[in-house]
This record gives structure tokens, sequence and C-alpha cells, in this order.
């Protein structure tokens, strides 16, 4: 005869009267995880799982290899035309020369022997100056011979004039004229005699060898040729007392009384 087992709210359990109490039987314990697997084998086993199958190879032949995009260019302000501009030429300069002591000695010579032209290029001595300017000319400063050469080429138009063709009266006393006011004297005075021999009435020729023998500074001579002119056209005193060439002779009694200085002049 079997025994009911009747549970107790304690949880023990208590055999019906007449039979042994059984002792009570404990609830088995959940089970424990297992220890979790290394993580290597988690990732190793995940990538056999995520990796793509591989491609054969006659897909890898078949399929083209792709270039490397470029990189989007920035924005600019300006608009790209695709065309680039030339890129400038660029020219090395040529290196220094050192200057030595004999070629520092030569440039002061020729810059000496310049000066010194010059000086005399302005007293009108011309031909020590064209010599002075030769001799700048073979100097290491080429800027300073370059001047030079400049200035010989007028001592050499001084000294050595062309040859001009006069053909007539009138253009030999223009050509005095311009002698007298470039103090070419001496010249003038050949070619205002040679003018009045051809027209030997003509007041304005006396006139101007008047005007070429007071800057010379013969004042007799001045005023013969003057009273001629004015005996041929008294408005010729009008114009000696005004001309600054008959300046140097006015001192001179016969000339001062010849243009009525210190009365006035009537005009004609």
């Amino acid at each position: 005869m079997k025994t009911q087992v009747k549970k107790s709210p304690g949880g023990k359990a208590r055999a019906a009267a007449g039979g042994r109490a059984r002792p009570a039987v404990k609830p088995k314990a959940a089970a424990k995880p297992s220890r979790p697997a290394p993580k290597a084998l988690i990732q190793k086993g995940s990538a056999q799982k995520t990796a793509a199958p591989k491609a054969s190879s006659a897909s890898k032949a078949a399929a083209p290899a792709l270039k490397p995009s470029r990189p989007a260019p920035k924005p600019t302000g300006r608009m790209r035309t695709g065309i680039r501009p030339p890129e400038p030429i660029r020219v090395a300069a040529p290196p220094m020369r050192a200057v030595t002591a004999p070629e520092t000695i030569a440039q002061e010579k020729q810059q000496q022997a310049y000066e010194e032209g010059v000086r005399l290029f302005q007293e009108k001595k011309y031909e020590r100056a064209e010599t002075l300017f030769e001799k700048v000319q073979q100097g290491p400063n080429r800027a300073l011979a370059h001047r030079a050469e400049v200035h010989l080429r007028i001592c050499r138009q001084r000294l050595h004039p062309p040859v001009v063709k006069l053909q007539n009266v009138e253009d030999r006393y223009n050509y005095a004229v311009t002698l007298i006011n470039t103090r070419r004297l001496a010249e003038a005075d050949e070619h205002l005699q040679a003018a009045l021999k051809l027209a030997p009435q003509a007041d304005h020729l006396h006139y101007a060898l008047a005007a070429t023998l007071a800057l010379q500074g013969n004042p007799q001579g001045a005023y013969e040729r003057l009273k001629t002119a004015i005996d041929l056209h008294p408005r010729n005193r009008i114009l000696a007392r005004s001309d600054p060439d008959f300046a140097g002779v006015l001192g001179f009694p016969p000339m001062a009384s010849l243009l009525h200085l210190g009365s006035p002049v009537k005009s004609v």
C-alpha cells in the first residue's frame, strides 16, 4: 500500500499516517552557461561567413582595371577655360665679375679724362677735347665711352665743317649770319667780304660786317661799315642802337656820335 505524500506549505513532504516520511527532494540547479568562445575564433568564423566568394580567374581577366579618379578641383573665383597659360621663361642672371685693382685704376683715369674733355669742350677748345674723348673711348666703362663718342662727333663737326655750296649773294649772307650766331667770326667775315664784291651796295651786308667787327673788338672797323650801312639806308641807325652785337663798342666816341646816343632818334 502506497502512502500519499502531501506537501506542506513550507515545501517539506510529510508522510501520511501510518508511513515513513521521505526526505525532501532538492530541485536541480539551473545549468551554468558554457564559457564564451575566444574572440579570435569568433572573428574568424564571422569572417568566413561574411566573406564574398572569390572571383574566378576568367572573371578577373575580363574585368577592366579601374583608374583612380582625379580629385575634384577646388572652386575658385575665375572661370576655368581648360587652357593652361604658358610658363614665363626664366633667364639666369650672369654671374657677377669681380673688379680687379688695375681695372679700377683704369676706370678712374677714364672718368678724369672725360671730365677734362667736357671742360675743354665747353671752352670751345675742340682740338684738345677731341684727343681726350678718343682716349675715353678706349676705357673699360662702356657707358662713359658712349657719351664720349657723342661729344667726339660734335668736336669733329666743329673742327671739320661740311663744305657748303653757296651759289649767290643771299646764300653767302645767310650762311654768314649762321656763323655769327655760333661766334665763328673769322669765317663770317670772309663770306661777307666775298658777298660785298658781288653786291657792294647791299646795306644789309655792310650792317652784318659791322656787327662782326664789333664782336671781334674792332670799334674803328665797325664804325666805318655801320656808317656805310646807315648812309645806304637810315633805318640801320635805329637797328644798331638796340642790337646787342654793338654793345661792346658803344663807348667809342665816333660810334656814339653816329648812333646819336643822348638824343632822340627820328624814325625814318
